[in-house]
């Protein structure tokens, strides 16, 4: 019988403490900062340190803190003025509206996605230039989204799926059209966040941190909260694809080798 290889043993190892802390924190029925920083924060910080690569986790650590300061906050505006979602909160809100516990939360799904990412499915780290582009993309969305705010918050009060539209369906049509090959790098990372992300909400419905009050395309009963449908479209099966795609072609330079090699001098 072959034994188990390294990275076999710490996925069990992953999987094994996610399922130990999401028990801790419904036990005790942990505030939902607290319970970002047991379920979230150890395997992240477990899985990053497994890198092997300094360049490697220094672009994985740069392009989640762009994200989250640049991408993360009017997403999260737009979504709260839907009423899409909302969470237990502990700290004062910007705007009113923006709860600093999603920014942690959104920042660890950047840096834990990338990280598991890059050491169970491998990436090459190559120079880019493209990622001036993706500052300007995300700063366009931050003029657009505050300037609506600041203009008449109702321009910007959109659906869960008008929300996702510009921000992750259309990217994901960009990237996967003209790279395919990415779409398969990306499936076992989907599927293993999917499965901690709906453990973890699921258990975040059920102690009152998380909760879904809007409209919805369709809505499933779990165990007396609202679940909607769109939730596992748009966050489970293509925020996390959309994530590896745009961290490979915007900082880590996929396919620019392979352009710069057939395009005549």
């Amino acid at each position: 019988m072959t034994p188990p290889t390294t990275k076999t043993i710490r996925l069990l190892l992953l999987t094994a403490y996610i399922i130990i802390a999401v028990f801790f924190v419904w036990k005790f029925r942990s505030v939902y900062l607290l319970s970002i920083l047991i379920v979230l924060v150890p395997p992240a910080l477990a899985n990053f340190l497994w890198l092997n690569n300094p360049a490697t986790k220094k672009r994985i650590l740069a392009f989640s803190l762009l994200a989250v300061l640049l991408f993360a906050p009017p997403v999260e505006l737009a979504a709260r003025l839907a009423n899409v979602w909302d969470v237990q909160s502990v700290f004062p809100r910007p705007f009113g509206l923006i709860p600093l516990e999603n920014m942690l939360f959104a920042f660890l799904n950047f840096f834990w996605g990338l990280s598991f990412y890059a050491y169970f499915t491998g990436t090459t780290p190559t120079k880019s230039s493209r990622l001036k582009f993706l500052i300007v993309l995300y700063l366009l969305l931050d003029l657009a989204v505050f300037g609506g705010y600041l203009l008449n918050p109702a321009l910007i009060k959109v659906n869960y799926f008008a929300l996702a539209l510009p921000v992750l369906l259309i990217p994901a049509v960009f990237l996967f059209s003209r790279y395919p090959a990415l779409i398969r790098k990306t499936i076992p990372t989907t599927f293993f966040f999917a499965a901690v992300l709906f453990i973890y909400e699921a258990v975040s419905l059920e102690i009152g941190s998380w909760w879904w009050p809007g409209t919805y395309l369709y809505t499933f009963n779990l165990n007396g909260h609202t679940f909607p449908l769109d939730d596992v479209l748009i966050w489970y099966f293509l925020s996390t694809p959309v994530l590896i795609a745009g961290y490979e072609f915007f900082a880590n330079g996929y396919g620019e080798k392979v352009q710069a090699e057939v395009t005549p001098m």
